[in-house]
């Protein structure tokens, strides 16, 4: 599986790409805005993005300009924002689930392995 993590905070980061090299997918990390619309020019088969980027909560924006384009594929929200309310914000942004900071690597395995083709 091909997957882009839109991430600023390089441990996060690393630890994500440790997994998923692990568990042998192919992900490409976008740390900068410029560096994650080149990576989803890719066509990803996963996209996770952190909400909070840039010290703005632009991962918003990222989904919904995912959406407006044409995006079918799952995008994955990954935030410390935990309230019902911060979680509507995310699907009403276009994102397919949420995963809640701090999660597991058995959380993180459970999210890939659902749209793993």
């Amino acid at each position: 599986m091909n997957v882009v993590y839109v991430e600023d905070n390089p441990d996060d980061a690393r630890l994500v790409k440790l997994y998923l090299d692990s568990a042998g997918h192919n992900i490409v990390i976008a740390a900068l805005k410029e560096e994650a619309q080149d990576a989803l020019l890719q066509n990803p088969d996963l996209i996770l993005v952190d909400i909070v980027l840039w010290y703005s909560r632009e991962g918003h924006e990222i989904a919904r300009d995912l959406r407006q384009r044409g995006y079918a594929q799952p995008i994955v929200a990954i935030t410390g924002l935990a309230t019902r309310r911060d979680k509507e914000e995310c699907y009403k942004a276009g994102f397919t689930e949420v995963l809640t900071k701090p999660y597991t690597i058995s959380q993180l395995a459970e999210v890939i392995n659902r749209y793993s083709k």
